[in-house]
């Protein structure tokens, strides 16, 4: 459910709203034999990180909502080629510097630096989901560290505002498309309403900060937490005035 609602939300950024590439335009229009790439950056919802429904494990898997995404291109565009970096529990610090997963730059953000290097002129996307694994480290349980979350903030703008500036120095004509967050602790509203209630101001918070960064470098924001939160109200009957 979770990745179809991310899926309905950068769909409509993209498709919907109108939004243009010189790359998939020209495509269009010549029909050329190029490849045309989409590259997704991210974290697990990027990786395609599922939870296996017997066990409960998580495990990379080959459905996520940039595979959907590219699925939806490709019925325009036949060369749409998909490239996934995404890697789980990656934070815009180790995106920037590396650690968790293996990448033959070092980093995801190099790897994504090496591969626009190479073939930019020939990318028509590149969608980013970052940000919630840097202030999720501030949370432990019911635990909330305020000042690591403030920090965490602050920080998390300044390293997403060198990552669009380098991503847009390789491929300044390329659209980027980032997404904020739905609350992935709604859980707490069945153990504590308190928490469930501090756990949504937190995701309203980490939303806004992206948003601002993400607004500041004209970058569309796919409306993930909207989405979320429509499909909740539609599936228990609510309307939102």
């Amino acid at each position: 459910m979770i990745r179809k609602i991310t899926i309905v939300a950068f769909a409509a950024v993209f498709l919907i709203g109108g939004m243009s590439s010189p790359v998939l335009a020209k495509h269009k229009k010549k029909g050329a034999n190029v490849p045309v790439y989409y590259l997704s950056l991210g974290t697990s919802l990027a990786a395609g990180v599922q939870a296996d429904p017997s066990t409960g494990e998580s495990y990379i898997s080959d459905a996520s909502y940039p595979s959907e995404l590219a699925d939806i291109l490709k019925q325009d565009i036949k060369k749409i080629r998909h490239v996934n970096l995404g890697c789980p529990g990656e934070t815009a610090a180790t995106f920037m510097d590396g650690g968790l997963c293996e990448y033959e730059k070092g980093s995801q953000l190099d790897q994504a630096v090496q591969f626009l290097n190479a073939h930019g002129k020939f990318t028509g996307l590149i969608t980013i989901d970052l940000g919630a694994n840097d202030v999720l480290q501030c949370v432990n349980g019911t635990e909330f560290d305020l000042e690591c979350i403030g920090l965490a903030l602050n920080q998390l703008s300044s390293d997403l505002a060198y990552i669009i500036e380098t991503l847009r120095a390789e491929a300044p004509g390329v659209p980027i498309v980032g997404m904020n967050y739905y609350n992935p602790l709604l859980m707490y509203w069945f153990q504590d309403r308190t928490i469930a209630a501090l756990t949504a101001a937190l995701q309203k918070q980490i939303s806004l900060s992206l948003e601002s960064v993400y607004s500041a470098y004209g970058v569309p924001v796919a409306n993930v937490a909207g989405a979320f939160m429509r499909s909740k109200t539609e599936h228990h009957g609510f309307t939102r005035g």
